[in-house]
Protein backbone atom coordinates (compact mmCIF):
# COMPACT_ATOMS: atom_id res chain seq x y z
CA UNK A 1 0.00 0.00 0.00
CA UNK A 2 1.28 3.72 -1.14
CA UNK A 3 1.68 5.67 1.52
CA UNK A 4 -1.28 8.52 1.81
CA UNK A 5 0.92 10.89 3.33
CA UNK A 6 3.30 13.11 0.36
CA UNK A 7 6.90 13.47 1.22
CA UNK A 8 8.81 16.00 1.87
CA UNK A 9 9.62 17.03 -1.75
CA UNK A 10 5.95 16.67 -2.84
CA UNK A 11 4.85 18.61 -0.06
CA UNK A 12 7.40 21.80 -0.97
CA UNK A 13 6.49 21.23 -4.47
CA UNK A 14 3.23 21.81 -3.84
CA UNK A 15 3.76 24.79 -1.55
CA UNK A 16 5.44 26.29 -4.69
CA UNK A 17 2.65 26.35 -6.54
CA UNK A 18 0.74 27.82 -4.14
CA UNK A 19 3.54 30.68 -3.96
CA UNK A 20 3.14 31.26 -7.60
CA UNK A 21 -0.23 31.42 -7.41
CA UNK A 22 -0.41 34.05 -4.89
CA UNK A 23 1.81 35.95 -6.62
CA UNK A 24 -0.04 35.74 -9.88
CA UNK A 25 -3.27 36.57 -7.42
CA UNK A 26 -0.98 39.66 -6.74
CA UNK A 27 -0.06 40.87 -10.12
CA UNK A 28 -3.22 41.13 -10.46
CA UNK A 29 -4.04 43.34 -7.97
CA UNK A 30 -1.33 45.47 -8.44
CA UNK A 31 -2.24 45.67 -12.03
CA UNK A 32 -5.45 46.75 -10.87
CA UNK A 33 -4.48 49.10 -8.50
CA UNK A 34 -1.93 50.80 -10.31
CA UNK A 35 -3.22 50.71 -13.67
CA UNK A 36 -2.64 54.80 -13.63
CA UNK A 37 0.73 54.04 -12.52
CA UNK A 38 1.59 51.47 -15.08
CA UNK A 39 0.13 53.92 -18.26
CA UNK A 40 2.35 56.75 -16.62
CA UNK A 41 5.55 54.82 -17.19
CA UNK A 42 4.64 52.99 -19.98
CA UNK A 43 3.03 53.78 -23.72
CA UNK A 44 1.83 50.93 -24.53
CA UNK A 45 -1.79 51.18 -23.90
CA UNK A 46 -2.42 46.95 -23.54
CA UNK A 47 0.16 46.94 -20.76
CA UNK A 48 -2.29 46.84 -17.35
CA UNK A 49 -4.95 44.31 -19.76
CA UNK A 50 -1.44 42.41 -20.15
CA UNK A 51 -0.60 42.36 -16.67
CA UNK A 52 -4.43 41.82 -14.83
CA UNK A 53 -5.07 38.65 -17.58
CA UNK A 54 -1.58 37.06 -17.15
CA UNK A 55 -1.65 37.76 -13.84
CA UNK A 56 -5.31 36.01 -12.82
CA UNK A 57 -4.40 33.14 -16.00
CA UNK A 58 -1.50 32.25 -13.58
CA UNK A 59 -2.75 32.57 -9.80
CA UNK A 60 -5.59 30.20 -11.28
CA UNK A 61 -3.67 27.94 -13.10
CA UNK A 62 -0.53 27.63 -10.61
CA UNK A 63 -3.89 27.24 -7.50
CA UNK A 64 -5.51 24.52 -9.50
CA UNK A 65 -2.02 22.71 -9.74
CA UNK A 66 -1.99 22.94 -6.14
CA UNK A 67 -5.48 21.88 -5.78
CA UNK A 68 -5.38 18.95 -7.51
CA UNK A 69 -2.31 18.37 -5.99
CA UNK A 70 -3.16 18.51 -2.23
CA UNK A 71 -6.42 16.41 -3.00
CA UNK A 72 -4.78 13.20 -5.37
CA UNK A 73 -1.05 13.79 -4.91
CA UNK A 74 -0.22 10.55 -6.92
CA UNK A 75 -2.56 10.82 -9.41
CA UNK A 76 -1.25 12.42 -12.25
CA UNK A 77 2.75 12.29 -12.96
CA UNK A 78 2.96 15.07 -15.50
CA UNK A 79 0.95 17.43 -14.24
CA UNK A 80 3.51 18.85 -11.45
CA UNK A 81 6.35 18.83 -14.39
CA UNK A 82 4.09 20.98 -16.46
CA UNK A 83 3.38 23.46 -13.91
CA UNK A 84 6.92 24.34 -13.51
CA UNK A 85 7.92 24.16 -17.02
CA UNK A 86 5.00 26.25 -18.18
CA UNK A 87 5.73 29.05 -15.06
CA UNK A 88 9.28 28.64 -16.47
CA UNK A 89 8.52 29.39 -19.87
CA UNK A 90 6.36 32.20 -19.13
CA UNK A 91 8.32 33.54 -16.81
CA UNK A 92 11.52 34.14 -19.88
CA UNK A 93 9.00 34.30 -22.70
CA UNK A 94 7.55 37.60 -20.68
CA UNK A 95 11.35 38.71 -19.82
CA UNK A 96 12.64 38.50 -23.66
CA UNK A 97 9.81 39.73 -25.54
CA UNK A 98 8.39 42.22 -22.85
CA UNK A 99 10.98 43.63 -20.87
CA UNK A 100 12.68 46.95 -21.43
CA UNK A 101 16.13 46.02 -23.01
CA UNK A 102 17.93 47.86 -20.10
CA UNK A 103 15.99 45.50 -17.79
CA UNK A 104 16.64 42.17 -19.15
CA UNK A 105 20.13 41.65 -17.40
CA UNK A 106 18.96 42.17 -14.23
CA UNK A 107 19.22 39.20 -11.41
CA UNK A 108 19.79 36.70 -14.58
CA UNK A 109 21.98 34.26 -12.42
CA UNK A 110 19.29 34.54 -9.57
CA UNK A 111 16.43 33.79 -11.82
CA UNK A 112 18.51 31.21 -13.54
CA UNK A 113 19.17 29.49 -9.93
CA UNK A 114 15.58 29.70 -8.85
CA UNK A 115 14.58 27.78 -11.85
CA UNK A 116 16.90 25.66 -11.74
CA UNK A 117 15.90 24.93 -7.85
CA UNK A 118 12.59 24.52 -9.08
CA UNK A 119 13.62 21.93 -11.45
CA UNK A 120 15.40 20.22 -9.08
CA UNK A 121 12.64 19.95 -6.77
CA UNK A 122 10.10 18.65 -9.84
CA UNK A 123 12.38 15.98 -10.35
CA UNK A 124 13.24 15.65 -6.07
CA UNK A 125 9.27 14.60 -5.79
CA UNK A 126 9.00 12.39 -8.75
CA UNK A 127 11.55 10.31 -7.79
CA UNK A 128 10.20 10.10 -4.37
CA UNK A 129 6.95 9.30 -5.17
CA UNK A 130 8.29 6.42 -7.66
CA UNK A 131 10.31 4.86 -5.34
CA UNK A 132 7.15 4.93 -2.67
CA UNK A 133 5.01 3.26 -5.29
CA UNK A 134 7.56 0.69 -6.67
CA UNK A 135 8.52 -0.15 -2.65
CA UNK A 136 5.48 -1.68 -2.01
CA UNK A 137 4.66 -3.99 -5.19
Amino acid sequence: MISPRPGFFSRMLRFSFLLAGLAGFLRLYGAITQQPDILGFSDKEWLPAYLIVAGGLMGLFNLTVWLVLKLKPAMLAWLPWTGVVLNITAYWLERLFLWAPAQRDTNTIWVVGMHTAWLLLAALSALQMKRRINEHK
